[in-house]
């Protein structure tokens, strides 16, 4: 069995190296995986830099995924997740949720402080 399989749904975490690096994310379906890579279609999420709120790419991209990469995170959805209608929510200053509004809700909020 591969760890991923053809129509698997996925989060992909752009892992921040530097202080400065605003939160990435992309969210789609697996169409093939061999050898660590993984090809997936889907969406971008972005941070908008001044106003903080995350921005969804309308175009659906088709990405090769480096998933056993130390670049990013991947994350398994639900298969019953509804990748189109996915958003980022902000909820509060603190708060970020990743959801389909309908089976599938994530907490994205980072955080800083140890314990939280």
């Amino acid at each position: 069995m591969a760890i991923l399989e053809t129509g698997d749904k996925v989060l992909i975490v752009h892992r921040r190296l530097y202080p400065s690096d605003m939160p990435r994310y992309f969210a789609g379906t697996v169409d093939a995986f061999a050898d660590g890579l993984a090809v997936v279609t889907g969406y971008t999420w972005e941070r908008e830099q001044f106003a903080g709120r995350f921005r969804k790419k309308e175009d659906v991209r088709r990405k090769i995924v480096p998933i056993a990469s130390g670049t990013v995170l991947a994350y398994v959805l639900p298969r019953e997740t509804d990748v189109d209608n996915l958003v980022v929510e902000n909820l509060g200053r603190d708060t970020i949720w990743l959801t389909d509004r309908a089976h599938f809700r994530m907490d994205l909020t980072e955080r800083s402080s140890p314990g939280d």
